[in-house]
């Protein structure tokens, strides 16, 4: 395995971890959300909803950082 190879699997493997840590913050969200809507309390699920779609934004652009160079370790 060349250098690169390996400095790419290292990569991925990082970007995939906080990745997974992103969807379980997420779900927490969720939860607390939902867990606030049954308390009626209105300002709580606006602010999960914030920081939930900051998270999709952040997780989308991991995604496409990865795809971004694993496509161009294949180019070389």
């Amino acid at each position: 395995m060349s250098t690169r190879q390996s400095q790419g699997t290292t990569l991925f493997t990082a970007l995939l971890a906080l990745i997974g840590i992103s969807v379980v913050v997420q779900l927490w969200l969720l939860a607390a959300t939902v867990d606030a809507l049954l308390r009626h309390e209105a300002g709580t699920p606006l602010y999960a909803a914030i920081a939930s779609g900051g998270l999709f934004v952040i997780n989308g652009l991991l995604v496409l950082y990865v795809f971004g160079f694993d496509k161009k370790i294949k180019q070389r």
